[in-house]
């Protein structure tokens, strides 16, 4: 396949579900059955864990099973808000039109929880979110993936644009199990199956539709840190790589030791000593994220030197003119001069 998926932070997908599938009354061990993760595991606010897809298929196979709904994934995509995925959902609501936050979910789709390929296309009477086939996924399971992942790509978008997002057609790569007219019930339009590509298809002129918390500079920065954590997740998902995506997680916000320990459900003095074991330091992932996102900053925004030392934790643009020459040679200035 032409993209890697990063299945180590699919886990932060469980506990929308989970929550809802206990609204519905089922047990939560009954939906983990089988996968090696605990209700407790879930519902804490930050799952760290392994993960495989393997478990994440185990997982929907359980609920699908107990709750015998062939439309479960329909009722369970409305689960799924922007708010779930975090820093791409800060991403995203801060769009400044419904155009851009389209375009940032297609850059991104990589840190949402779908297994497929994401891409925004604008024709002259619609606008198209299209899923493609990216991962082998189980002929039992096919069915509600496509099912979630559109009725969440609705969901994510509904609650700030009431009215705005109303799909004038739907595409679906399976056969519509024999309840084609259930799916246009709860669509509100024509629906389509046994198509090469899944599609949400809305009509052009709401692409223009401001944001409801649109705010540019914010959506920047945000999509710098999504890079960021993309190109971590590409690399590794070690412990390191944990603490990293940690660390990048609330724009604007650089986390004290305390915190990411608590976060990971130990001490500060375990946290120092399984980095030390991997040969790096708090400090250090620090100060790297630092450089990367000082770099990104530079490059591609606009920003005022004490704005950018402001969001990296400095105290003044002295001292991070200081930092950033000590970390590549030059100063700031003359760094967004030659990359610009």
């Amino acid at each position: 396949m032409a993209e890697r998926i990063h299945i180590s932070h699919h886990i932060k997908a469980l506990p929308p579900a989970l929550k809802a599938m206990q609204a519905m009354g089922y047990d939560p061990r009954d939906c983990l059955a089988g996968t090696g993760i605990g209700p407790e595991d879930l519902l804490c606010p930050d799952p760290q864990l392994d993960f495989t897809l393997a478990q994440e298929f185990r997982f929907h196979r359980n609920l699908l099973q107990i709750s015998a709904d062939p439309l479960l994934g329909l009722t369970l995509g409305k689960a799924y808000t922007v708010q779930t995925y975090g820093l791409f959902g800060y991403a995203f609501l801060s769009a400044p039109t419904l155009r851009q936050a389209m375009t940032i979910a297609s850059n991104y789709g990589p840190l949402t929880f779908t297994l497929f390929r994401v891409e925004f296309i604008e024709t002259a009477t619609a606008g198209i979110m299209r899923f493609s086939r990216l991962v082998e996924i189980p002929e039992d399971l096919f069915s509600f993936y496509v099912d979630r992942d559109l009725a969440a790509a609705l969901a994510g978008v509904e609650p700030g644009l009431p009215g705005v997002i109303q799909p004038t057609g739907i595409d679906m790569m399976h056969g519509g199990q024999g309840l084609g007219a259930a799916y246009e019930k709860f669509f509100g339009c024509a629906v389509s199956f046994n198509a090469p590509h899944s599609e949400v298809r809305v009509n052009a002129s709401v692409l223009d539709t401001p944001m409801p918390l649109r705010d540019a500079e914010t959506s920047t920065i945000c999509q710098q840190q999504c890079r960021l954590l993309l190109a971590r997740l590409s690399s590794s998902s070690g412990f390191v790589e944990r603490v990293r995506q940690l660390i990048v997680a609330r724009p604007g916000c650089f986390p004290d030791i305390d915190y990411v320990a608590g976060k990971l459900h130990m001490t500060s003095r375990t946290l120092r000593r399984r980095l030390s074991a991997e040969g790096s330091s708090y400090q250090q992932i620090m100060a790297d994220v630092r450089h990367e996102l000082a770099r990104e900053y530079l490059a591609t925004s606009s920003l005022p030197m004490e704005e950018i030392a402001s969001m990296l934790g400095y105290s003044s643009a002295g001292n991070f003119s200081c930092a950033f020459k000590r970390w590549h040679g030059c100063p700031p200035r003359q760094y967004r001069q030659q990359n610009r």
